[in-house]
């Protein structure tokens, strides 16, 4: 099997065939879809995870859980030489996954992205930018979204997705990061292919609420201070780190990583 599809679903039934369907476009070779119900309550997503039993797709059905570890359980019993984690309210275009295949097929890359197209309630605040690779630009925000295709690998030597995060929603950051530590390679395809859809009531709106962005933030800046040290030792990095303290929502990123690196070193 070449590419397994893992897709989480929590109480969005009402989307989850789109996704499907989107990821059936795809016709070149067979592929694997994985769909983990995690403790769905709406009686909708219930019955859409019995109909889509009833048709011989792989359901995985847990209690709540959480995305992180959705995913996790997922992958676990993944067949696919690739991953491609698709959220249920999402849709993949067939050319994200030939050229993502293909570029991975090389052996010069381990992970595959690319922009998405947004629809659904779009707001200029919920639209993000996705760029050309920079493993030290992902220290301090992130720009790669969950739905890429990387080897399997990738997974297994990430230890997963981290469920242990503070907040839900940006466990694909942690994920790129320990990516970016573990030394595998990145390619970014600079086209649309992937829709991603805004909801007014989504996970991701939670994590900006208060402090959470910024909690989520010190917790990977803790996570990795001895690699982000590493990777910060040169002079135009450590400007990076005052303009972001300066002029981006991460204003104590430098104090963290202070901190951080105090505990490595045992400074008093």
């Amino acid at each position: 099997m070449i590419l397994t599809v893992v897709i989480p679903c929590y109480n969005h039934g009402q989307y989850i065939q789109e996704a499907i369907d989107s990821v059936l476009t795809y016709q070149d070779q067979p592929v694997e879809i994985i769909i983990v119900d995690d403790g769905s309550t709406d009686m909708y997503t219930i019955e859409k995870m019995e109909e889509l039993k009833a048709l011989s797709y792989h359901v995985i059905q847990q209690n709540n859980a959480g995305l992180a570890t959705a995913r996790n359980v997922g992958i676990a019993e993944a067949k696919g030489k690739y991953i491609l984690p698709l959220d249920a309210d999402n849709k993949i275009k067939a050319d994200y996954i030939r050229k993502a295949i293909e570029l991975l097929d090389t052996n010069n890359v381990d992970i595959v992205y690319a922009k998405p197209v947004f629809f659904g309630k779009v707001t200029e605040e919920r639209i993000f930018s996705t760029r050309e690779f920079n493993g030290k630009d992902l220290i301090f925000t992130s720009y790669i979204d969950a739905c890429a295709v990387y080897r399997k690998e990738v997974w297994a030597k990430n230890n997963g997705y981290d469920a242990n995060m503070p907040y839900q929603g940006l466990e694909d950051w942690d994920f790129w990061l320990n990516s970016y530590f573990n030394s595998f390679r990145f390619i970014f395809i600079n086209e649309e292919l992937y829709q991603y859809r805004i909801l007014e009531n989504s996970m991701i709106i939670n994590t900006f609420q208060g402090n959470r962005h910024e909690e989520s933030h010190r917790y990977l800046i803790n996570k990795y201070s001895y690699f982000i040290y590493n990777a910060l030792v040169d002079s135009n990095s450590i400007n990076q780190i005052y303009y972001n303290d300066r002029n981006r929502p991460f204003r104590t990123s430098i104090k963290y990583l202070s901190l951080a690196l105090k505990r490595i070193f045992k400074i008093k």
